[in-house]
């Protein structure tokens, strides 16, 4: 029993000591981070490497870290040990055998998604409070909060959406024109055809998006919340061709947990509500059309920073002419009179009561109003900017679990008689060539999110982590410029 306590302990060293190392051997391999060029181009020296160093009798005994702790190690990175660790399995050196890791992190699973859908609520509880209605100016915060989480919400949404439709620079450049067509045959429709009455069919249409936007909002958030009624249990069978999956595939065999009945139920009143209104009611309309945009930023996205510019730059002119310009040319505010017309009332602009008294155009309009292309296309470039972030963030804890998990394997496979300088080496061994896998893959995406990689899979997408959550680099300054002009 002596020799066993004896075992243990010099476990226990090596096992703390190693872990002591990774944290040096994780701040040396997380450095890329700033430069693409690969570690050990530059002479850098590896985790690998930097672990051997490691003189175990330099440590005192101390309790076992957590690199055991089963609870602590098993899949909780957001990068897939799939992807980081899990693909020597097979073939490693170390003789390691990892488990199979827990599904990859998603944000509308994530506290964070919480948080966000919560204050979008807010800000639509915040339009129902009557003093506020009377404050001159109160729609322009009201406007900014509900743009803000919009794009907030369409943009971490889209973080994890594997099959989007991507805006290349061609289809940026021709928006502008594509979009004046299109305005412009809806003046003349309110012009010369006053009396047309789409409504019905409209009506029909935005309660279906409706109803899908509001479902697809709150299925993940009340799963979190439901407890146990938020477990997927109900299984059953859909037609071949009705549900389809990310590859195109037809799905047949489909689960919904209990909450998701609720979250129908929820969605189908909310747009019947809407519906029964004539999207009178601001609130209601105000929150289906935000999460209408929330589902257009996460399935439509920019395929680089140039196309966003180009897009961009034409819009602005774009708004410029038809808001300014066309009274001009053609005699009235083209734009204007669309977005106040009865022909389409739907969700396809936010609204706030307006003052009593106003004047200006479109004073007899009861509302203020924000249109959805005012939210949705400049986020597109802040969605951009958010997958930018994410193809270049530094997961430490994928590489703490990596190597926990390394240690765990390479010290259940040591001999009994093995000595304490022994286990150190293997650990290290095992834990840096661990830490350098999740490096190298870490690499990888940002060789490829700036084109520079050479393994040929320049558009397979990459599995993102929360660490994102806290590297937004670029997102967060996209933002504050997006609204920073709404505020002077």
């Amino acid at each position: 029993m002596s020799y066993v306590r004896s075992l243990r302990s010099q476990a226990a060293v090596a096992c703390c000591g190693a872990c002591h190392m990774r944290q040096l051997a994780v701040s040396l391999v997380s450095s890329p981070r700033a430069s693409p060029i690969p570690r050990q181009a530059v002479g850098r020296p590896s985790a690998r490497s930097t672990f051997k160093a490691f003189k175990p009798h330099t440590l005192r005994r101390q309790k076992p870290c957590n690199a055991t702790d089963d609870n602590e190690t098993a899949g909780t990175s957001g990068i897939s040990h799939e992807t980081n660790s899990n693909k020597k399995d097979s073939n490693s050196d170390d003789g390691v055998s990892h488990k199979p890791s827990k599904p990859a992190w998603e944000w509308k699973n994530s506290e964070d998604s919480l948080r966000a859908y919560t204050a979008l609520l807010g800000f639509l509880a915040l339009g129902q409070i009557p003093a506020l209605r009377t404050v001159k100016y109160a729609d322009l915060p009201y406007f900014i909060g509900l743009a803000s989480m919009t794009i907030y919400i369409g943009a971490h949404r889209g973080l994890c959406t594997k099959v989007r439709q991507q805006i290349t620079i061609k289809e940026g450049a021709l928006a502008p024109f594509a979009a004046s067509v299109a305005l412009f045959a809806g003046y003349l429709v309110v012009k010369f055809f006053p009396d047309l009455n789409l409504q019905a069919f409209l009506n029909l249409y935005f309660w279906l998006i409706g109803s899908i936007a509001i479902f697809g909002a709150l299925q993940s958030p009340l799963r979190q919340s439901a407890g146990p009624l938020g477990e997927v249990s109900l299984q059953f069978t859909v037609p071949e061709g009705l549900l389809l999956d990310d590859e195109g595939g037809s799905i047949t065999d489909a689960a919904l947990a209990p909450s998701d009945i609720v979250t129908a139920l929820v969605a189908i009143a909310a747009a019947t509500l809407d519906f029964s209104a004539n999207h009178t009611n601001f609130t209601l309309n105000n929150m289906i059309a935000c999460l209408v945009a929330t589902d257009i930023l996460q399935l439509l996205g920019l395929k680089s920073f140039r196309t966003g510019a180009v897009m961009l730059a034409g819009l602005l002119l774009y708004d410029v002419f038809w808001v300014f310009g066309s009274k001009s040319v053609i005699g009235d505010n083209v734009m204007l009179t669309v977005a106040t017309s009865d022909i389409v009332s739907g969700p396809t602009r936010l609204l706030f009561p307006r003052i009593a008294g106003g004047t200006g155009e479109a004073s007899n309009f009861p509302f203020s109003l924000l249109g959805l292309g005012d939210i949705a296309v400049p986020g597109l470039l802040a969605c951009l900017a958010l997958r930018y972030d994410a193809s270049r963030s530094t997961n430490m804890r994928a590489r703490a679990d990596a190597a926990a998990q390394a240690l765990k394997g390479a010290f259940s496979n040591m001999d009994a008689g093995a000595t304490g300088r022994q286990m150190a080496e293997a650990g290290a061994e095992a834990a840096g060539s661990a830490v350098d896998q999740v490096a190298d893959a870490e690499l990888e995406q940002r060789e490829r999110s700036q084109g520079a990689s050479t393994s040929g899979e320049a558009h397979t997408p990459f599995e993102v982590s929360d660490a994102v959550l806290q590297q937004r680099t670029y997102f967060v300054p996209t933002m504050v410029t997006h609204f920073m002009p709404l505020q002077n």
